[in-house]
């Protein structure tokens, strides 16, 4: 389904990643907005990056890819490594590792989703 531009786009008195949350919760729940998840847990967005990991920190990994762009993903209890079918730590990854990681945007952060080790 599409979202119109002006149904993105936020109130004056609320962050632009709010405005698109409620956007997409309305959406989803055709308009009732009774979906149960605060605007923060609403994803927003998903997407995907090919890259190389180039630092793991306590709660994020950072990937860029090939073009130089930089993704700084956050880790929750969503978020699952994977190497050939099987559960990795995303924590235990080293700089230079090849990743695909799935992301979601939600509440103007990014959050890893599936990170397939590609080695």
């Amino acid at each position: 389904m599409m979202i119109g531009y002006e149904a993105v786009q936020a109130r004056d008195d609320e962050a632009w990643h709010l405005g698109a949350a409620r956007a997409a919760k309305d959406a989803a729940t055709g308009g009732s907005g009774n979906a149960g998840a605060s605007l923060d847990e609403v994803v927003i967005a998903s997407s995907s990056v090919d890259g190389r990991i180039t630092r793991v920190a306590k709660n994020a990994i950072t990937v860029k890819d090939r073009e130089g762009g930089v993704y700084e993903l956050r880790l929750d209890r969503r978020s699952r490594g994977l190497r050939q079918g099987q559960q990795v730590s995303l924590r235990g990854l080293e700089e230079g590792t090849p990743v695909r990681a799935n992301f979601v945007l939600m509440g103007g952060r990014t959050f890893a989703r599936d990170v397939q080790i590609r080695r």
